[in-house]
């Protein structure tokens, strides 16, 4: 008999493993780590010009926040309260993230993922797949095989970012200095999974002793030129249509950030509204790299489209439940027809035929409908007016919102000159 599938070809079957109680203490680390990620991502988009890495950190800090929710499901399942589930395991591991949060620019906020957090939970996770009974610890390390993946694929990733951020001496030097930093406090809280010792003697925090502060203000490279606002225009000019609904959506890397505001800002929610603000935010990031896509497809050069700077005159200035609710009205209009996503959608379809903002429109429009259901259900639970109160909300923003458009004049779009790849 070939052993290979015995057991369903679960690894350590006949080997003791961890007990319940050591599986449930290091999943609850864990999740409180990739919840912690999650944060410290989200809330340094803004403040990171270089955009690549502003748009990398927006898909790792959602998918931060996917284990994070499979952690927290999986500790009911270990005799762990959901309370308790969604609490930090202890204060020494929320020292060490309360720190990390200070990281001053793009090099030491790389640093910290790079060399110290993302290889310690790798470490981590390899070492509790290669202990746990795989037999009857079969959901964990189901998840963990996952996570290990994504997060080894991740870490290539913000390595390379790293190398290309990091290229003076002076750089290299703030960067070994912070990882040290974190490095040393994450030993001193008993490492990411807590089976070191605890030396309270060098458990202290360095910048933490007050609260980080998301910085509300543009930080931009020189990526894509800049514009307050483009010229609009209707359907029948199609190839301005086309590329004016391109600029668009390359513009959406505002909304992300401003997203990000929301989830940082906004404290004591329930799991799941970060995990849908989460979601949302790194939505809006890909619909902004939609229009970076296309305009390569057009161009053959990514930097062919301006980005709009307009949208930073409101949404930076809004606290987080009137940002969030002058949102959802703007994405609730977009579902009427017509206009709206399904006309953006049949007007790249049937008019443009441009094959590449087809399929990304499609997208579009999928991801602004769950957009919507999300907001609906957070503001339901987060506001606590009337609907008639959240609506006035809202428009109140949406006057904010149509006064910082009209602050400067709108600029021409390149032109696209035939190039137009149409199916």
């Amino acid at each position: 008999m070939n052993r290979t599938y015995q057991y369903a070809g679960l690894q350590n079957a006949t080997r003791q493993g961890f007990s319940v109680d050591q599986c449930a203490a290091r999943i609850h680390r864990f999740a409180y780590a990739a919840e912690r990620l999650m944060f410290l991502q989200a809330a340094h988009i803004i403040s990171t010009p270089e955009r690549d890495v502003k748009v990398l950190l927006a898909r790792l800090q959602y998918e931060d926040s996917q284990y994070a929710s499979q952690f927290k499901v999986r500790l009911p399942e270990l005799r762990v309260s959901k309370t308790k589930a969604y609490q930090a395991p202890d204060a020494f591991l929320q020292i060490v993230f309360d720190e990390a949060m200070h990281a001053a620019n793009t090099a030491e906020l790389l640093a910290g993922l790079t060399k110290v957090f993302k290889p310690a939970l790798l470490e981590a996770y390899q070492r509790y797949v290669n202990t746990t009974n795989g037999l009857a610890d079969y959901p964990t390390v189901r998840v963990l095989k996952t996570v290990i993946a994504e997060v080894e694929e991740g870490l290539r990733l913000l390595e390379t970012a790293y190398d290309d951020v990091v290229d003076t001496p002076e750089k290299e030097s703030e960067a070994k200095a912070w990882s040290a930093t974190l490095h040393n406090l994450l030993e001193a809280a008993g490492g990411i999974d807590g089976t070191g010792e605890v030396n309270l003697d060098t458990l202290h925090p360095v910048r933490s002793t007050t609260p980080y502060l998301i910085p509300k203000q543009l930080t931009r490279d020189d990526t894509f030129p800049r514009v307050w606002d483009i010229i609009h225009v209707d359907n029948e000019r199609v190839e301005e249509r086309l590329m004016q609904m391109i600029a668009t959506r390359l513009g959406e890397t505002t909304i992300a950030e401003a997203l990000g505001f929301v989830l940082y800002e906004m404290k004591d929610q329930p799991w799941e509204f970060y995990a849908d603000i989460s979601r949302h935010l790194w939505d809006e990031m890909r619909h902004s790299v939609f229009g970076e896509a296309a305009a390569e497809d057009i161009f053959d050069e990514r930097s062919a489209m301006p980005i709009r700077d307009w949208e930073s005159a409101y949404l930076f200035k809004m606290d987080p439940l009137e940002l969030y609710a002058m949102l959802f009205g703007v994405e609730a209009g977009l579902m009427k027809y017509p206009p709206g996503k399904r006309e953006e959608f049949e007007f790249c379809r049937d008019t443009a035929r441009h094959p590449l903002m087809t399929t990304l429109q499609d997208f579009d429009w999928a991801d602004e409908v769950l957009h919507v259901h999300i907001a609906r259900r957070r503001l339901k639970e987060w506001f606590d007016g009337s609907p008639e109160e959240l609506q006035a909300l809202g428009e109140k923003g949406l006057d904010f919102r149509a006064r910082a458009r009209a602050m400067h004049p709108q600029s021409p779009l390149p032109d696209a000159n035939g190039k137009l790849r149409k199916s």
